[in-house]
């Protein structure tokens, strides 16, 4: 799908977004396991027990500290 630059994303929505996601990164610098657990379940993330969802399992090897496999 070829996008029509008026499709794209504005410098200054790219600026806040990208503000909003350091502001993300530093929340989450001080939250507790618990409370990193519960963010990314109510992202769609993980299950509240805390295992990837389905279509995040690739992200369990790298949470690891292993590489994926070609």
């Amino acid at each position: 799908m070829i996008k029509k630059k008026e499709d794209a994303m504005s410098d200054k929505d790219f600026a806040k977004l990208m503000e909003i996601a350091k502001e993300s990164v530093e929340a989450a610098k001080t939250m507790t396991k618990k409370e990193a657990i519960a963010s990314l379940n109510r992202a769609g993330i993980v299950t509240k027990k805390g295992e990837f969802n389905r279509h995040y399992k690739v992200l369990k090897d790298f949470s690891k500290g292993k590489k994926q496999q070609d």
